[in-house]
């Protein structure tokens, strides 16, 4: 008796649903359209508002002293000894560290010797806020190495270190 009803009561329900496409209809028809005038209409008028126009000289000027040509060549600038305290060892324990900067612009000497003292600051604040249990992590010298990339390539404008290879790494 129970199933006789509940097969009733889902005839009854789908004779009362199934006869009204129209709903699925509009919504496959109308949205493409609606989607086309509102692009058209919206978002296409201030896209053009916002955009420079040729003549205008909205855009910026190259510095030409800004622009190597790469030739696919390497250079390496070595960056010496860094000695900096491990934090919170009381001065007991150190860090020495030296580099290699690897750039393909053939300037990377001339900019590095020019920005050194900055460049080494740098160095120096990334690797004193080191502490034993950083230094104890499994790829500690990836981390500090794009942390030191990150941070020449906004000493060095425009950005021009491609990758820093460790000669040192060392805790005493």
């Amino acid at each position: 008796m129970a199933e006789e009803n509940a097969v009733q009561e889902a005839q009854a329900y789908s004779a009362k649903s199934g006869g009204s496409m129209l709903p699925v209809l509009l919504v496959v028809i109308l949205m493409p359209v609606i989607s086309f005038a509102m692009f058209k209409f919206l978002f296409l008028p201030e896209i053009i508002k916002h955009a420079p126009v040729a003549g205008e000289g909205h855009y910026e000027e190259i510095d030409p002293h800004k622009i190597h040509v790469e030739t696919g060549e390497k250079h390496l600038v070595s960056f010496g000894d860094l000695i900096v305290n491990i934090n919170g060892t009381g001065g007991a324990r150190f860090l020495r560290v030296a580099f290699s900067l690897e750039s393909a612009n053939p300037e990377i000497e001339d900019e590095v010797e020019a920005r050194k003292a900055k460049m080494q600051d740098l160095a120096t604040t990334v690797l004193r806020h080191l502490t034993m249990a950083d230094l104890e992590r499994p790829n500690i010298t990836d981390t500090v190495r794009n942390q030191l990339i990150q941070g020449f390539d906004q000493v060095l404008q425009p950005p021009m270190i491609d990758e820093i290879y460790f000669t040192q790494f060392v805790i005493q």
